[in-house]
């Protein structure tokens, strides 16, 4: 029997410590009889506070010191505090303060005891917590939504493919014309508010997603019919159900209105495409048509042709009148060449006042020139502009377009060859290319063009040769003239570039530039030494004055230093614009110089009635001044000078006999290679140093010796330079230069050591 008791008891030991739950038995006498180690551990009691036989009151005020019954209900605390377990409900819940949370079971025993059970329910409790949070934050997502389908400017939509039905966000109805008969939404009617242009589209994408073949449905498209005002939507959508075998059974998803996104990129593109001002297509849009229509060509010759357009006399009324009126006059000559031509055909606008044109589908050669010469006429018409008529006139170049192989870039670089010879021409006419006349002038149109780019890359520079007094052997100015450093081909000559520069209209920037880099350099030099500049026809008509006023304003040089040399082509274009251009300059200050006198109409009138300083005798006359007539015409034209108070230079001295005969016959001045070459601005300065300059006498003024002269290496003459030009172009020898020795025995080692003399060009307006 007590083998059997033992056996009990501890079965039922056993069965408490495998218990999940915390068990304390109490006495009547309120003393604990059991409990097992689960109590102990959610309790958190040490072994020393519950035990086997240890009071209630002992573990209560344990707790109660520990702070265990804080947060629980006072008449809980007031129960426990007195012990009175009878007044306990049968279950209730605490909660430690370590966080735990305990459901506490009291069961009474028929002796008085009772029988307290300990569940951890903290896990379940915090479940039950989230599952609140949850709930709350899901009826918050709820409120959230119905107020974005209330205020909310996208669409939601809900399509069960098994009826066909479909709800929409109710703001979303009028516009997607589900109203009166469709005002129930149905698969149908879904499709029929697709724009017809893009149904297909739409449809495809749709049913490539319903059979699984892309992760979501996402397009865009127009909505309305044709013609209508299109709205453009994105379409985001996915399956949200399917059937067994795979069917789709249900499409959620939302529509956006990206209608003025579309407006924006169709803005965005057109700017890439058409020109701002006149809203023609621009070079973009005129490179892809003439590529889509070389094709065509090749297949009928002289059936395409290629035009390159360019304004006459333009630039005078930016100048004169201001860009604003300058792009107002762009936006009527546009109008005018649209209106000149087919519909069919593709006027352009390539970017100030230049304009091309492709004509398709023509009657060959004729239809060009008749389509040239309507352009022409309609261009020339007067405008008006605030009052102030305008005459505008346009230069066309024509290339047709053959099945010779020829690219873009090669049919239109044909056309804007043959524009350049229509500009050099007369202007205000056409020109169509030929193959073998273009051959002959197509370095100079390339030159043209790479004349452009050289003034952006800074390839010109400009050279100084002196001016010297022959009584006192003194630098009295430098002429700057220009050169041309090309990347490929090296020094190019004036004689080359030059007229191609006033043909095509840059000698504008290039004559601005060369009045500023003068000026600027000249300020290196002593104040007595003057700087001449040559000034081009083509700069009276493009505000030279400006540009002198601008070179002097920037570089602070003063203006009785200045120089400009002008030829008699320039007077007799339009002299009553140079008596008013030349007059105003002169009261500046700025001195002026008739350079190549002789060459051209020599009608003296010009001396009287134009303000000039110097005359500049051309080389031809002092190349041939040993003749007696040569000697004369010199004699006449310092007599004139002196008595009109001007001075005499003469130009192209190469020999000392030369030199002594332009000496005796009273010119004062001289310039040529006899005593220096063009020199760089470095060799300039270094010249101003060594030579006299500032009109004292040899003897106050230190110049090289002869000895220092043999000393020093010879340069040679490099393009560019002062020289007998007709000489070597007709075969004779150049005149020749006498020794060193001859020189310093007749002029007293004023002169620089000759070199062996090469031809050069000078820089000619």
């Amino acid at each position: 029997m007590q083998a059997h008791l033992q056996e009990a008891n501890e079965l039922l030991r056993t069965a408490l410590e495998s218990m999940d739950q915390g068990l304390v038995l109490y006495s009547s006498d309120m003393r604990v009889r059991l409990h097992n180690q689960r109590a102990r551990e959610l309790l958190d009691l040490p072994a020393t506070v519950l035990y086997d036989g240890s009071p209630y009151s002992a573990i209560n005020a344990f707790q109660v010191a520990r702070g265990e019954f804080q947060t629980s209900p006072a008449p809980l605390v007031a129960a426990l505090d007195t012990a009175d377990l009878a007044s306990l409900p049968d279950v209730y819940e605490r909660e430690r303060p370590d966080g735990t949370s305990l459901e506490v079971r009291v069961v009474r025993l028929p002796d008085g005891g009772y029988v307290r059970t300990y569940t951890d329910i903290t896990r379940r409790r915090e479940s039950e917590r989230a599952a609140r949070a949850s709930e709350a934050r899901l009826r918050l997502s709820e409120e959230r939504l119905a107020l974005a389908l209330d205020s909310g400017e996208d669409c939601l939509f809900d399509w069960n493919l098994i009826d066909g039905t479909t709800w929409v966000s109710e703001r979303w109805r009028d516009r997607l014309g589900l109203v009166g008969e469709r005002a129930r939404p149905t698969m149908s009617g879904w499709i029929e508010a697709i724009h017809p242009d893009d149904r297909e589209r739409v449809m495809t994408a749709t049913r490539a997603h319903l059979r699984g073949q892309t992760p979501t449905l996402e397009c865009e498209y127009r909505v309305g019919q044709a013609g209508d005002e299109a709205l453009w939507v994105l379409a985001r959508a996915r399956v949200a159900a399917r059937a067994p075998d795979g069917r789709a059974l249900r499409l959620v998803g939302t529509l956006i209105d990206i209608s003025r996104r579309k407006e924006a990129e169709a803005r965005i593109a057109h700017m890439a495409l058409y020109d701002a001002l006149t809203g023609l297509p621009n070079r973009n849009l005129f490179r892809e048509r003439l590529d889509d229509v070389l094709p065509r060509a090749a297949l009928a010759p002289n059936r395409h042709a290629v035009l390159a357009l360019d304004l006459d006399h333009f630039k005078i009324v930016n100048d004169t009148h201001g860009h604003l009126a300058g792009d107002r006059v762009l936006r009527l000559v546009a109008e005018r060449i649209r209106s000149a031509v087919r519909d069919t055909d593709t006027v352009a606008r390539l970017g100030g006042d230049e304009f091309a044109m492709i004509l398709s589908d023509i009657d060959g050669d004729a239809a060009v020139r008749g389509a040239c010469e309507r352009i022409i006429a309609a261009v020339d018409e007067p405008l008006l502009l605030d009052g102030t008529v305008i005459d505008i006139g346009v230069s066309i170049g024509v290339a047709l377009l053959s099945d010779d192989g020829t690219e873009a870039e090669g049919a239109f670089q044909r056309a804007d060859m043959a524009l350049f010879q229509a500009k050099a021409a007369s202007r205000n006419t056409y020109r169509m290319y030929e193959a073998e006349a273009h051959a002959r002038t197509a370095t100079r149109s390339l030159l043209a063009i790479d004349m452009k780019e050289a003034i952006r890359r800074g390839d010109f520079f400009l050279v100084y040769q002196p001016i010297i007094d022959v009584t006192t052997g003194a630098i009295v100015s430098f002429e700057a003239l220009m050169r041309w450093q090309h990347p490929v081909h090296g020094l190019i000559p004036p004689g080359e570039f030059i007229p191609v520069a006033e043909d095509t209209g840059l000698i504008v920037p290039l004559g601005t530039w060369a009045l500023r880099e003068a000026c600027t350099e000249a300020l290196n030099w002593p104040a007595s030494v003057r700087v001449s500049v040559n000034v081009s026809a083509v700069q009276f008509r493009g505000g030279l004055e400006e540009a002198v006023v601008a070179a002097l304003s920037a570089t602070g040089f003063p203006a009785r230093r200045l120089k400009l040399e002008v030829t008699e082509s320039l007077l007799v274009q339009n002299p009553e614009q140079a008596v008013g251009v030349l007059h105003r300059l002169r009261a500046l200050g700025v001195r002026l110089a008739l350079d190549d006198f002789g060459t051209g109409y020599s009608s003296l009138s010009y001396l009287r009635r134009f303000p000039f300083d110097k005359i500049k005798i051309d080389r031809s006359f002092i190349r041939d001044i040993a003749d007696p007539d040569a000697a004369a015409i010199i004699r006449a034209v310092v007599s004139i000078g002196e008595r009109l108070g001007m001075g005499i230079v003469a130009e192209g001295v190469e020999t000392v006999e030369q030199l002594e005969l332009v000496r005796r016959e009273g010119c004062t001045e001289v310039q040529g290679y006899i005593f220096s070459k063009p020199r760089t601005a470095a060799d300039a300065r270094v010249l101003c140093s060594e030579r006299p300059n500032d009109g004292r006498s040899e003897r106050e003024t230190r110049v090289r010796s002869s000895v220092e002269m043999d000393a020093q290496p010879q340069e040679e003459a490099s393009p560019g330079c002062d020289w007998d030009e007709s000489a070597v172009s007709e075969g004779r020898p150049p005149v020749g230069i006498p020794s060193e020795r001859k020189i310093v025995e007749m002029f007293g080692n004023l002169v620089q050591t000759p070199v062996e003399p090469q031809r050069a060009l000078r820089q000619r307006q």
